[in-house]
This record gives structure tokens, C-alpha cells and sequence, in this order.
């Protein structure tokens, strides 16, 4: 018996969540553009947010890769990331080659007004590209 390929449409998707009411998920990738790598021994700052009023954002995690600008592939460069939020400043760094995670336990809020950034510091003689992901949750206050 021949069997007749079907299609399905799906009309609309809802994934389970733990979230409160007024709770969103947030993420923010950072990606070194193909034209613009870290030089070395230099350090990239980068603006991610800077929470608008009637919110606060909630830090759960940074993912951080980088790759050799010429190959493509992960590098052996040895890096530094620093985190920092306007206040309190500093909240975490870590020291890595190729790729690493900051989880954030826990979660670091970052309230309205106040920004999130992320310095980098290449310590190889080679040009790289990075990739950052951050994870949390935006949450209105009031």
C-alpha cells in the first residue's frame, strides 16, 4: 500500500514555564563582528542593557566561546571576562580558552537605570571573535 505524504500546520505553540505573571525570559547574544575581532592584547567593552524603568532584570547565566579569527575553530587564546553591573560593579570573571559558563547563584538583579557590561581581555598575540549569551528573567516591579 502506497502511503501519501501529509502536512501539518501548526497554529500556534505554547511552551511550559515557570514564570511568575509579569515575569519574561531575557537573552542577549553578543557576537565580535567578522570584520572587527579583538585585537591582541587589547580589551573589548561592550554595553549589553540598561533596564528601563518599571523593571528589573534578573542574571542567570553567561556563556562565553571564542574563536580564532583565521581558522574559525575554537582558540586556545587564554582570555579574561569580566561581568559588571553599574551597581554594585563588579559581579563575576573568569579566566578561559575556547569556552566557558557563569552561572549566577543567586540570580543577580540589576535594577531599573542601571546598566550590564561585559569587558574582555585578549591575552594571546592572535585576533579572535567572541560570542557572549546571557540568560534571565525581566520581571516588572510594582
Amino acid at each position: 500500500m502506497r502511503q501519501t505524504p501529509t502536512s501539518q500546520r501548526i497554529i500556534a505553540q505554547s511552551l511550559p514555564t515557570l514564570l511568575e505573571p509579569g515575569q519574561i525570559e531575557w537573552s542577549y547574544l553578543y557576537e565580535t563582528p567578522d570584520d572587527s575581532p579583538i585585537p591582541p592584547f587589547t580589551t573589548l567593552e561592550h554595553k549589553v542593557i540598561t533596564v528601563e524603568e518599571g523593571y528589573r532584570l534578573l542574571l542567570k547565566g553567561t556563556m562565553v566561546g571564542a574563536m580564532s579569527k583565521h581558522t574559525g575553530i575554537g582558540s586556545d587564546a587564554l582570555l579574561k571576562i569580566w561581568i559588571v553591573i553599574t551597581t554594585p560593579g563588579f559581579e563575576g570573571d573568569r579566566w578561559l580558552r575556547r569556552a566557558d559558563a557563569l552561572t549566577f547563584m543567586p540570580s543577580q538583579e540589576i535594577k531599573a537605570g542601571h546598566s550590564l557590561y561585559i569587558y574582555l581581555h585578549n591575552l594571546s598575540s592572535e585576533e579572535i571573535r567572541i560570542t557572549v549569551n546571557f540568560i534571565g528573567v525581566k520581571e516588572k516591579v510594582g
